[in-house]
């Protein structure tokens, strides 16, 4: 049993208490001044009426009850050692002696208690309520607190709403508490292998050939990554629209991982018709891309200009909602949110949206954590987005979206240089697996095949079948 929502969960087991254990249980008690037994506050433990919390085989917590006339029940000792405070042993032993009694037959439950701390915790938790006062009879629990409350609690109730009051909360953490309180969801890896600029002179790791970006993804795939953002290269390296090619791409990655995503690019970074930007959008279904990239808007790079017209972006929105390919929506500003919106509320995307957040850009946002809140911030209601640092910032803004619960993209689209010095060249592979360590530093699983296509609004691959309509 573990408490994960914890700072630093630990491991523990709930057992009936053993013959052995009242040395150790009294132990425990002798941090709340509880351990006088027997006395006239206490009678000798029951042991049979008792549960232990062991971790590493150490008694580490231990809870009491007693089974009074037919109906009612009363729980005596509870303590955990200071020590294991906060990691949820309290509350296990607490739940496991109220389901015992409850099967039972009891309904009414009662205690006594003397720290305002724990009063208030029995209430808060279980439902009790106070009932009355009981002079002490003798220096057991607080020494300048001269009673005990009696409080008193309605199993029956407890126990016919326990399951509907833990899912609310879980719901409501799960909405409104930061991460890690609010459960992560599983880490979904997207990685640009090839882009429009790397050259093999610049660097001998990117995949320019069909055969190369095929490798490629796979090897990303079982590292940890399921979407491969794709650009197809001509014979002679250099980057092309040819949808021949990406057929020969597309099919050979799903001959080899049927489920890894496939997201082709329709960027217009090196060239502007609508035509040769959208050919690849219009395969036959069985080499047809998952997604398609959509940049929202025009920007400068050092390199040169990537021009997307809002008619240009409405006519390939629209084609992806045609050929039933979900949009890849690419952010490099702030103003590319609004006219997402702008798309969503014409009805040209909509459902699940999967948007990259692509910062460090010279002539765009900024890589701060700042700026990725603020652009998280404004996005549409149902939308799923990952984090890409350009150049280098490609590390800082993977670890940051790690963090924030968002996903990643990485590759060597985005950086040829595995270190921020640029003294050394990364692989596809070398960037997926660092990108898979940091999530495990930070407890955050990386997502399935069926998970990502679940977070990125795609259903799960069939042999054969086509997805119209499913990119709107």
């Amino acid at each position: 049993m573990t408490n994960d929502t914890d700072e630093d969960a630990v491991s523990f087991s709930i057992e009936r208490a053993a013959t052995g254990d009242r040395d150790a249980i009294l132990a425990v008690m002798r941090h709340y001044n509880m351990h006088h037994v027997p006395s006239v506050e206490m009678e000798e433990l029951d042991l049979a009426c008792f549960f232990v919390a062991k971790l590493a085989g150490r008694i580490v917590g231990a809870a009491g009850y007693r089974l009074l006339e037919p109906g009612r029940g009363k729980t005596t000792l509870l303590g955990v050692l200071p020590e294991y405070s906060g990691h949820g042993i309290g509350k296990a032993l607490q739940q496991r002696r109220m389901e015992v009694m409850h099967r039972a037959g009891v309904s009414t439950l009662t205690t006594n208690a003397d720290r305002p701390d724990t009063i208030l915790w029995y209430r808060k938790h279980y439902g009790y309520r106070p009932v009355g006062t009981l002079r002490k009879l003798c220096s057991f629990g607080l020494d300048d607190v001269d009673h005990w409350t009696t409080l008193e609690t309605d199993l029956d109730e407890y126990f016919a709403t326990y399951q509907a009051r833990e899912r609310q909360r879980q719901e409501y953490m799960a909405a409104n508490d930061a991460h890690p309180l609010a459960p992560y969801p599983p880490l979904v890896i997207n990685v640009c292998l090839t882009g429009m600029i790397p050259t093999r002179e610049q660097t001998p790791h990117v995949p320019l050939s069909v055969e190369e970006i095929v490798a490629d993804a796979v090897a990303v795939c079982d590292a940890g990554a399921h979407v491969v953002h794709l650009h197809a290269r001509d014979a002679a390296g250099q980057p092309t629209p040819d949808p021949k090619l990406y057929e020969r791409i597309i099919t050979g990655i799903r001959r080899e991982r049927p489920q890894l995503i496939c997201a082709a690019t329709t960027s217009g970074r090196n060239w502007a018709d609508f035509e040769r930007r959208s050919a690849v959008l219009y395969l036959d279904a069985a080499a047809r891309p998952d997604m398609g990239s959509l940049t929202l808007g025009s920007l400068n790079f050092l390199t040169g200009a990537s021009r997307n017209t809002i008619e240009m972006v409405e006519r390939l929105a629209l084609a992806m909602k045609d050929q039933g390919v979900k949009p890849e929506l690419e952010v490099f500003d702030l103003g590319m949110i609004n006219l997402a919106r702008y798309l969503e509320r014409n009805g040209l995307i909509g459902g699940r949206k999967y948007f990259n957040l692509l910062l460090g850009n010279l002539n765009t946002a900024p890589a701060t954590l700042g700026t990725l809140a603020t652009l998280v911030a404004a996005l549409p209601a149902d939308s799923t987005w990952g984090a890409a640092g350009l150049g280098q910032f490609q590390l800082p803004m993977n670890a940051a979206a790690i963090v924030a619960g968002g996903h990643v993209r990485v590759g060597l689209e985005d950086s040829i240089h595995y270190d921020h010095a640029r003294t050394r060249l990364a692989t596809n592979r070398q960037l997926v697996e660092r990108v898979v360590r940091l999530a495990g530093e930070l407890q955050r699983p990386i997502a399935t095949a069926a998970e990502a296509r679940a977070m990125c609004g795609l259903a799960p691959r069939l042999p054969g079948a086509t997805r119209r309509g499913s990119g709107g």
